[in-house]
């Protein structure tokens, strides 16, 4: 068998045994792609990979194959990686590490040579990972702000509150699915394809990869101003429903179509390369017990990780905690039981739970503050003090959130929360959020993380407690807030003192 045979296989064997190994990780990231529209296209990334390296093999014949040991420390690192990341069951950094694992053990096995000849079919394994969720509240502001602005420098009068626009024929919401997120994900992976194939500079590459980041971002804006003034000049009988996301597809479709033939204008060919004409020196060349060596190595120094985590996660043995109990009330303060208070987090899977509603006992007209924490003793996946999903609608379609930010209090703790303004027919209230973690008041959920791997690293476990408070809102936020700041002055301590109450320390 010849060298590049053998290292072939090598490679093969390499690389399944990693997606035997890390199974689970490989199992989430395609659980992923079949219910997300936005990362189905990770079902193509591995096809392409391979078509991508097996159109440049005739290259192979003039590169240095001699097996990297070094690039195992790099291995180990992104095992690393992955092992703190399923402490704390952060999915994507698992599967990004995953896949550097991947990348890693062929650097070790190939050498440099090969993997700055395969750069690119290698790094574009990493889009298989189904990441970019983070962008949709940003890209959600950036569309209600510029769909504003084009539809009032229109001449159409529109009055804007959070992520709903009112204009005389109708209400337009900017939802998830409005924040172009898919359009940028999709025109990222099909840009730095084509930029690779059709460009040998690496300045028009990266060029054209910013214009692949910044097309579908105005695109997107450009969409959603076309939709809402359809609507409105139709009086609303065309723009919404099927018509709407059909439009948004085709817009897309057209605008990368647009996109590719411009950038076909500076296109470059690729120098051939010649079969035929031997290379100027026999490029070395590894025997196959160096390179199966270094292979058997690279699988160890991924199996390692598993074992760790395995060895870590071992299920303590239940302990009976008793139920959260009521902080008691403050000066001014009352608990109540309240059926009128509608509101509560959508927020599931904590060990223990309170839900109280506090009302003044001073006055006329009683200010309410519902007390909504959620403690976690022990997390797992689906079950975990940081929530990817909303937990400010605990009914979608009943409840509406019309806008969510950060705040800075004007209180020593917490100093900033997570602020929120949602809406039913009946209720309108404004909610404030953060974490209580290994005696931290924080919102910053990288920290959480960070602070979730320390205890468990060091304690064996995680534990850690969302906090929110809400109160009616009406036109004056000012008032609203200063209710909750007043609420949190006189319960904070008492707060703390019902969390710690029958928990191990």
């Amino acid at each position: 068998m010849s060298s590049g045979k053998t290292l072939l296989v090598v490679i093969t064997v390499y690389c399944l045994l990693v997606a035997l190994i890390f199974h689970a990780t490989l199992s989430s990231m395609v659980a992923i792609w079949i219910r997300s529209e936005t990362f189905a296209h990770g079902f193509l990334i591995l096809p392409i990979s391979v078509w991508l390296a097996w159109r440049m093999r005739d290259r192979f014949a003039r590169l240095t194959v001699r097996p990297e040991p070094w690039a195992l420390i790099l291995l180990l690192g992104a095992g690393l990686v992955w092992w703190l990341a399923n402490l704390v069951d952060v999915l994507v950094v698992q599967q990004l590490a995953f896949v550097g694992m991947l990348v890693c053990g062929i650097w070790a096995i190939a050498g440099t040579d090969v993997v700055r000849c395969y750069a690119f079919p290698l790094g574009f394994l990493f889009f298989a990972v189904p990441m970019g969720e983070d962008l949709i509240p940003p890209l959600m502001m950036l569309t209600a702000d510029t769909t504003e602005f084009l539809v009032r420098g229109s001449g159409v009068p529109i009055y804007r509150e959070g992520m709903f626009l009112y204009l005389p024929t109708g209400t337009w919401s900017v939802i998830e699915e409005c924040s172009g997120v898919r359009y940028l994900i999709a025109s990222v992976v099909l840009g730095a394809c084509y930029a690779h194939l059709t460009y040998t500079s690496i300045w028009r590459q990266l060029a054209f990869l910013l214009a692949a980041v910044i097309v579908p971002i105005l695109a997107n804006s450009a969409r959603a101003y076309a939709v809402v003034m359809v609507g409105h000049l139709s009086d609303m009988r065309y723009g919404i429903g099927a018509d709407h996301l059909l439009f948004g597809w085709v817009f897309f479709g057209v605008i990368m179509l647009l996109m590719f033939w411009v950038g076909g204008f500076w296109q470059q060919q690729e120098q051939p390369v010649s079969i035929g004409t031997p290379p100027p020196t026999r490029p070395e060349r590894s025997s196959a017990f160096s390179t199966m060596a270094v292979a058997g190595l690279a699988i160890v120094a991924t199996g390692i990780w598993p074992a760790a985590a395995f060895a870590m996660n071992r299920e303590s043995p239940p302990v009976d905690t008793p139920a959260l109990k009521a902080p008691v009330a403050g000066d001014a303060w009352q608990a109540v039981e309240r059926e009128d208070w509608q509101w509560h987090p959508a927020q599931s899977g904590a060990d223990r739970e309170l839900d109280q509603v506090y009302v003044t006992s001073d006055a006329s007209d009683p200010v309410i503050i519902g007390l909504h924490l959620r403690q976690y003793l022990k997390q797992s996946q689906g079950a975990e003090l940081v929530d990817t999903t909303d937990p400010w609608r605990p009914v979608r379609g009943v409840w509406q959130i019309i806008e969510e930010r950060g705040y800075q209090t004007d209180l020593g703790y917490p100093e900033q929360v997570i602020e929120a303004r949602v809406a039913s027919a009946d209720q309108n209230v404004l909610v404030w959020s953060w974490y209580l973690i290994d005696g931290r008041y924080t919102t910053n959920p990288y920290l959480i993380k960070l602070l979730e791997a320390k205890q468990q690293i060091f304690d064996g476990g995680r534990q850690g407690t969302r906090l929110f408070i809400a109160t009616p809102v009406g036109d004056d936020r000012h008032q609203a807030r200063q209710a909750l700041q007043h609420f949190i002055t006189a319960h904070l301590t008492g707060i703390e003192a019902s969390l710690q109450d029958g928990v191990a320390q």
